[in-house]
């Protein structure tokens, strides 16, 4: 994949257009511009993501769901590091107008999916008494995949700027830790 090989900045529609063995003008007559490919190709995985998502609801025991739905999503990341980078291009400022509607569409569907999934988890929780019961399973759902986002985001900052980082096997516990002590019954008590 032209992607993979040479990153996304280093990448042109000439390039995959080459790739693909097909021309530039048979590129545009389904994808609106580069970004509106490469945002593109985040659907097949969002749709994974809502099957195994699904999948794990339905056989990890309530007390495992949220720590297994994470543990899935952070295994993506790792497998594929060339998600990520499409997540992050997603926040950049302009890019809504480089894609078409049916991507975007699409898009924001399977991130309400996977939100819903961490919701889900987390109201299981809740009504399990696992989770504190003040908690809004959706506003911390969101929280969580912003967290998670973000803890990839500052990995790939730290390599940029430092050239290291933490694995993320590391890094997503300890932000995974930090949403537990949110959910936490304890986290009431202490307050």
């Amino acid at each position: 994949m032209v992607f993979t090989d040479r990153g996304y900045q280093g990448s042109s529609i000439e390039h995959i257009a080459r790739q693909a063995q097909l021309s530039v003008g048979a590129i545009y007559l389904y994808f609106r511009s580069k970004e509106d490919l490469y945002v593109s190709l985040l659907e097949d995985t969002l749709a994974r993501f809502d099957a195994e998502l699904t999948h794990l609801a339905s056989e990890v025991p309530v007390d495992d769901r949220l720590r297994a739905a994470w543990a899935y999503l952070v295994g993506w990341a790792e497998r594929d590091p060339e998600g990520p980078r499409i997540l992050r291009l997603l926040s950049q400022p302009g890019v809504g107008a480089q894609l078409s509607e049916d991507v975007t569409a699409a898009i924001a569907t399977g991130l309400r999916a996977v939100r819903g999934h961490l919701a889900a988890a987390i109201a299981s929780g809740i009504e399990a008494g696992r989770y504190r019961k003040a908690a809004d399973a959706e506003e911390l759902a969101a929280m969580g995949w912003s967290l998670l986002l973000g803890t990839m985001a500052s990995m790939q900052t730290a390599i940029n700027l430092v050239g290291t980082s933490d694995d993320l096997d590391t890094a997503s516990k300890r932000a995974f830790g930090v949403l537990s002590a949110a959910l936490s019954p304890a986290a009431v008590a202490s307050a």
